[in-house]
């Protein structure tokens, strides 16, 4: 298995892989590849854009997908997509990825990651077993237009 930067080249497939895994079950949204390319394009032309991309002899296995901003005078790194496809799952490789990712955060100067998941989710469990909370102070809003 091997951990590397993400490059605009590497959308593409991690386009499908998200469509994959997040149309089926436990998330069942309705992506198409158009839409999760969309989705992931933004993504990494986010100002202060940090993806890592896992691979392994038999090719994409999972990614993450963030951005770096300050907040007061701490850089905070919000996670906005992790994605392991559904084959590789409980097998150690988002777990790797984390633990890369958090590597590559603290040599950058940054001091907090956050992510957003929906509650009472395995998405939710794998979070906390990795040193995630749900914060004490911050609550999700949304306004639905």
């Amino acid at each position: 298995m091997t951990i590397r930067d993400l490059a605009l080249a590497d959308i593409p497939p991690c386009a499908r892989l998200f469509t994959d895994v997040f149309s089926n079950p436990p998330w069942s949204e309705h992506w198409t590849e158009t839409s999760a390319l969309r989705r992931l394009d933004d993504c990494a032309r986010t100002p202060h854009f940090l993806g890592l991309l896992v691979e392994d002899e038999r090719g994409l296995c999972g990614f993450a997908f963030g951005y770096s901003q300050y907040y007061l005078d701490e850089q905070h790194y919000y996670l906005l997509e992790l994605c392991i496809d559904t084959a590789r799952q409980r097998q150690g490789v988002g777990g790797a990825l984390l633990t890369a990712l958090k590597g590559k955060a603290i040599e950058s100067g940054i001091s907090r990651l956050y992510t957003l998941t929906a509650r009472d989710t395995p998405a939710q469990d794998f979070y906390a077993k990795h040193g995630f909370y749900v914060s004490p102070k911050m609550i999700m809003m949304a306004h639905r237009l």
